[in-house]
Protein backbone atom coordinates (compact mmCIF):
# COMPACT_ATOMS: atom_id res chain seq x y z
CA UNK A 1 0.00 0.00 0.00
CA UNK A 2 1.70 3.16 -0.98
CA UNK A 3 2.00 5.55 2.18
CA UNK A 4 0.00 8.26 0.89
CA UNK A 5 -2.84 6.17 0.30
CA UNK A 6 -2.97 4.90 4.26
CA UNK A 7 -4.95 6.77 7.02
CA UNK A 8 -3.52 8.19 9.73
CA UNK A 9 -4.50 5.30 11.90
CA UNK A 10 -3.04 2.94 9.31
CA UNK A 11 0.33 4.92 9.44
CA UNK A 12 0.16 4.74 13.31
CA UNK A 13 -0.39 1.45 13.43
CA UNK A 14 2.34 0.85 11.28
CA UNK A 15 4.98 3.36 13.07
CA UNK A 16 3.81 1.20 16.58
CA UNK A 17 4.68 -1.87 15.05
CA UNK A 18 8.11 -0.74 13.78
CA UNK A 19 9.06 0.56 17.29
CA UNK A 20 8.00 -2.80 19.37
CA UNK A 21 9.74 -4.78 16.08
CA UNK A 22 12.65 -2.31 17.28
CA UNK A 23 12.41 -3.48 21.13
CA UNK A 24 12.26 -7.14 20.06
CA UNK A 25 15.26 -7.33 18.26
CA UNK A 26 17.17 -5.01 20.80
CA UNK A 27 16.16 -7.39 23.64
CA UNK A 28 16.07 -10.97 21.57
CA UNK A 29 18.29 -10.46 19.23
CA UNK A 30 17.16 -11.43 15.33
CA UNK A 31 17.19 -14.95 15.51
CA UNK A 32 14.59 -14.66 17.90
CA UNK A 33 12.26 -12.21 16.34
CA UNK A 34 9.53 -13.59 15.38
CA UNK A 35 6.16 -12.39 14.11
CA UNK A 36 4.39 -13.65 17.24
CA UNK A 37 6.55 -11.98 19.93
CA UNK A 38 6.33 -8.70 17.82
CA UNK A 39 2.77 -9.20 18.11
CA UNK A 40 3.06 -10.27 21.89
CA UNK A 41 4.52 -6.57 22.29
CA UNK A 42 2.40 -4.77 20.92
CA UNK A 43 -0.70 -6.09 21.95
CA UNK A 44 -2.05 -7.20 18.12
CA UNK A 45 -2.13 -10.38 16.13
CA UNK A 46 0.02 -11.77 13.70
CA UNK A 47 -2.34 -11.39 11.31
CA UNK A 48 -2.65 -7.16 11.81
CA UNK A 49 1.34 -7.60 11.21
CA UNK A 50 0.80 -9.64 8.03
CA UNK A 51 -2.05 -7.06 7.05
CA UNK A 52 0.40 -3.79 7.38
CA UNK A 53 3.72 -5.41 6.27
CA UNK A 54 3.10 -8.93 4.09
CA UNK A 55 5.74 -10.89 6.39
CA UNK A 56 9.16 -10.88 8.68
CA UNK A 57 11.33 -9.52 5.57
CA UNK A 58 9.13 -6.52 4.72
CA UNK A 59 8.98 -5.47 8.04
CA UNK A 60 12.39 -5.54 8.99
CA UNK A 61 13.21 -3.61 5.70
CA UNK A 62 10.87 -1.23 7.42
CA UNK A 63 13.02 -1.19 10.68
CA UNK A 64 15.66 -0.70 8.46
CA UNK A 65 14.14 2.10 6.70
CA UNK A 66 12.77 3.60 10.23
CA UNK A 67 16.31 3.80 11.68
CA UNK A 68 17.76 5.66 8.71
CA UNK A 69 15.08 7.83 9.03
CA UNK A 70 15.98 8.86 12.66
CA UNK A 71 19.69 8.72 11.72
CA UNK A 72 18.97 11.37 8.82
CA UNK A 73 16.80 13.56 10.29
CA UNK A 74 19.00 14.14 13.16
CA UNK A 75 22.28 14.41 10.31
CA UNK A 76 21.21 16.45 7.33
CA UNK A 77 20.34 19.62 8.82
CA UNK A 78 23.66 19.64 10.98
CA UNK A 79 25.98 19.00 7.71
CA UNK A 80 23.80 21.07 5.51
CA UNK A 81 24.05 24.29 8.18
CA UNK A 82 28.27 24.16 7.67
CA UNK A 83 29.83 27.05 5.82
CA UNK A 84 32.09 24.64 3.85
CA UNK A 85 33.12 20.85 3.03
CA UNK A 86 35.57 20.23 5.50
CA UNK A 87 33.46 21.51 8.29
CA UNK A 88 30.31 19.49 7.07
CA UNK A 89 32.46 16.19 6.98
CA UNK A 90 33.01 17.01 10.47
CA UNK A 91 29.32 17.53 11.11
CA UNK A 92 29.27 14.06 9.54
CA UNK A 93 31.31 12.59 11.46
CA UNK A 94 30.29 13.74 14.93
CA UNK A 95 26.35 13.54 13.98
CA UNK A 96 27.00 9.81 12.91
CA UNK A 97 28.45 8.85 16.29
CA UNK A 98 26.06 11.01 18.36
CA UNK A 99 23.26 9.19 16.38
CA UNK A 100 24.89 6.10 18.24
CA UNK A 101 25.01 7.66 21.59
CA UNK A 102 21.58 9.12 21.64
CA UNK A 103 19.25 6.15 20.00
CA UNK A 104 20.77 2.64 21.39
CA UNK A 105 17.84 0.65 21.12
CA UNK A 106 17.85 1.66 17.11
CA UNK A 107 21.37 0.77 16.80
CA UNK A 108 21.11 -2.59 18.45
CA UNK A 109 18.48 -3.29 16.38
CA UNK A 110 20.18 -2.21 13.57
CA UNK A 111 23.22 -4.04 14.34
CA UNK A 112 21.02 -7.49 14.63
CA UNK A 113 20.07 -6.84 11.00
CA UNK A 114 23.13 -5.99 9.46
CA UNK A 115 25.06 -9.18 11.36
CA UNK A 116 22.36 -11.71 11.07
CA UNK A 117 19.98 -11.46 8.00
CA UNK A 118 19.95 -12.77 5.24
CA UNK A 119 18.86 -12.51 1.94
CA UNK A 120 15.79 -14.40 0.64
CA UNK A 121 15.72 -16.40 -2.64
CA UNK A 122 18.46 -14.03 -4.32
CA UNK A 123 16.81 -11.14 -2.90
CA UNK A 124 19.74 -8.63 -1.65
CA UNK A 125 20.49 -8.09 2.24
CA UNK A 126 17.67 -6.27 3.69
CA UNK A 127 20.45 -3.00 4.87
CA UNK A 128 22.18 -3.50 1.50
CA UNK A 129 20.64 -0.57 -0.40
CA UNK A 130 19.91 1.37 2.55
CA UNK A 131 24.77 0.67 2.30
CA UNK A 132 24.41 2.17 -1.26
CA UNK A 133 22.61 5.01 0.12
CA UNK A 134 25.13 6.27 2.90
CA UNK A 135 27.68 5.73 0.33
CA UNK A 136 26.31 7.84 -2.22
CA UNK A 137 25.27 10.73 0.34
CA UNK A 138 28.32 10.63 1.69
CA UNK A 139 30.13 11.02 -2.07
CA UNK A 140 28.19 14.50 -2.06
CA UNK A 141 30.37 16.08 0.75
CA UNK A 142 33.37 14.71 -0.98
CA UNK A 143 32.62 16.11 -4.20
CA UNK A 144 31.20 19.15 -2.76
CA UNK A 145 35.10 19.51 -0.84
CA UNK A 146 37.17 18.52 -4.12
CA UNK A 147 34.78 20.87 -6.18
CA UNK A 148 35.70 23.72 -3.91
CA UNK A 149 39.62 22.84 -3.92
CA UNK A 150 39.45 21.95 -0.07
CA UNK A 151 40.02 18.16 -0.41
CA UNK A 152 42.68 16.48 -3.01
CA UNK A 153 41.80 14.53 -5.47
CA UNK A 154 41.13 10.90 -5.08
CA UNK A 155 38.34 8.20 -5.56
CA UNK A 156 35.38 9.55 -4.13
CA UNK A 157 33.53 5.95 -3.25
CA UNK A 158 37.20 4.66 -2.42
CA UNK A 159 37.33 6.86 0.42
CA UNK A 160 33.23 6.99 1.42
CA UNK A 161 33.90 3.17 1.62
CA UNK A 162 36.81 4.20 4.07
CA UNK A 163 34.94 6.36 6.54
CA UNK A 164 31.91 4.79 6.37
CA UNK A 165 34.15 1.58 7.37
CA UNK A 166 35.60 3.27 10.15
CA UNK A 167 31.79 4.79 11.17
CA UNK A 168 30.15 1.19 10.91
CA UNK A 169 32.94 -0.49 13.00
CA UNK A 170 31.84 1.97 16.14
CA UNK A 171 28.55 0.17 17.12
CA UNK A 172 29.81 -3.41 18.44
CA UNK A 173 32.58 -1.58 20.62
CA UNK A 174 29.93 0.76 21.87
CA UNK A 175 27.44 -1.91 22.88
CA UNK A 176 29.94 -4.37 24.14
CA UNK A 177 32.01 -1.95 26.07
CA UNK A 178 29.74 -0.10 28.79
CA UNK A 179 33.01 2.53 29.34
CA UNK A 180 34.02 3.04 25.54
CA UNK A 181 35.30 6.71 24.80
CA UNK A 182 33.42 7.77 22.13
CA UNK A 183 33.90 11.32 22.35
CA UNK A 184 37.48 10.68 21.89
CA UNK A 185 36.97 8.05 18.78
CA UNK A 186 34.91 11.22 17.45
CA UNK A 187 37.75 13.37 18.05
CA UNK A 188 39.85 10.68 16.33
CA UNK A 189 38.27 10.32 13.32
CA UNK A 190 37.67 13.85 12.07
CA UNK A 191 41.39 14.20 12.75
CA UNK A 192 41.95 11.14 10.82
CA UNK A 193 40.02 11.83 7.68
CA UNK A 194 40.25 15.73 7.83
CA UNK A 195 43.82 14.76 7.19
CA UNK A 196 42.92 11.99 4.71
CA UNK A 197 40.76 14.77 2.68
CA UNK A 198 42.52 17.82 3.03
CA UNK A 199 44.11 19.20 -0.49
CA UNK A 200 48.16 19.86 0.75
CA UNK A 201 49.61 23.20 -0.32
Amino acid sequence: MPPESRTFIEQARRAQIIECAIDVLAEHGYARTTMARIAEQARISTGVISYHFGGKRQLIEAVVAEVAKLATDMMVPRILAQPNATEALRAYLESNLEFMRVHRKPLLALVEIVTHATGDDGDPHPYARQAEVAISDLRKVLDWGQRSGEFRDFDQRSMAIAIRGAIDAVPGMLLNDPGFDLDLLTRELVTTFTLATRRQP
